[in-house]
């Protein structure tokens, strides 16, 4: 079993049309499966811009699904919804819940279909307002615990899929954390931390990729599942087109 993955993360409305090109292509000679770990938009954490331009080259390079960052946040569920309105792939948040009203595009997981296999996506949001701060009564949004809101997604998703990804926007340390706490993950293609970096680490074993930022490089992910059931991977980080 076999399946290719491209990576991109913290893209900071830097994926211009000749890289959204590049990076479409890249996907359909691989026949992979294209993925962000979030910060793709221009606005930051606290404000909203009329449109996000980055998110139609986005859908035309054909990604999948994104994580939210925290320039995806908004205190308020409405923001987030108009933040992310323009993509037509998932936007996934685990630990991120709106208190009443639906989310709209944004998803707490996704189960997909590629290349004939099944696979499941989660994702997790760095802590914007902690417990307790005062600003917390001005949002409509809770964070919960990103260890407890993982454990939920692996038991809801693991049995269901051949693949089991977690796009995190944590950092990289929050990622060995979690490659630690939750071994039946496949792979954590993460974000937030702006390196290239890719290790392989725990008894399936679970791959860590982080793809650097600014649209300059994305990883190219072959994971294959071996007859005794572990994971093999090879990965190359490769330029973007300038």
């Amino acid at each position: 079993m076999t399946l290719t993955i491209i990576h991109t993360a913290d893209l900071h409305d830097r994926l211009d049309e000749a890289r959204a090109e590049a990076l479409g292509f890249l996907r359909e000679q691989s026949d992979a499966l294209l993925l962000d770990s979030g910060d793709a938009v221009g606005a930051g954490n606290i404000y909203v811009r009329p449109t996000e331009p980055v998110l139609e080259r986005m859908n035309a390079a054909g990604y999948r699904a994104m994580a939210v960052g925290n320039r995806e946040f908004f205190f308020r569920r409405r923001g987030m919804q108009f933040k992310t309105r323009q993509a037509r792939f998932p936007v996934i948040t685990t630990n991120l819940l709106p208190l009443g009203g639906e989310f709209g595009q944004i998803r707490r997981w996704v189960a997909l279909t590629h290349a004939g296999a099944r696979i499941g996506i989660f994702g997790l949001t760095p802590t914007m307002i902690r417990p307790g701060h005062p600003f917390e009564r001005l949002s409509d949004v809770r964070l919960i615990a990103w260890e407890a809101a993982a454990r939920e997604a692996v038991e809801h998703l693991r049995a269901r899929v051949d693949w089991l990804i977690a796009l995190s926007h944590r950092g990289i340390e929050d990622d060995r954390a979690l490659a630690e706490l939750c071994p039946e993950i496949d792979l954590v293609l993460g974000g937030h931390s702006h390196v290239e970096e890719c290790t392989v680490v725990g008894p399936r074993p679970t791959l860590i990729s982080h793809a650097g930022h600014h649209a300059r490089a994305a990883a190219v992910i072959k994971a294959q599942r071996g007859a005794d059931g572990r994971n093999c991977f090879e990965t190359q980080i490769v330029e973007i087109a300038r």
